[in-house]
């Protein structure tokens, strides 16, 4: 990119970084689409695979159930799944 004219020297393009703030608020449109409401007094949830688990605790979870949508949010934990079901 130059500046003045013909003769002059060429400068850098300053690269611009998107934040992370706009992949949420897309997301919070979409949920908004899709007519997802907030569920509340959850304490837990629990995702199985294999032989580990994906555990929430006091999530945000947020669901359309008559088109089967469900939106967890929070900080993942995960286990084994010989150890999570000797904590219940």
């Amino acid at each position: 990119m130059r500046t003045r004219g013909k003769g002059s020297m060429r400068i850098k393009k300053k690269a611009i970084h998107k934040t992370t703030t706009t992949d949420d608020k897309r997301l919070q449109n979409t949920l908004k689409r899709r007519e997802v409401n907030a569920i509340p007094a959850i304490e837990e949830v629990n995702i199985f695979e294999e032989d580990v688990v994906i555990q929430f605790i006091n999530p945000k979870v947020h669901a359309s159930i008559p088109v089967n949508t469900w939106v967890v949010g929070g900080s993942p934990q995960t286990k084994e799944y010989s150890l999570s079901l000797s904590l219940c």
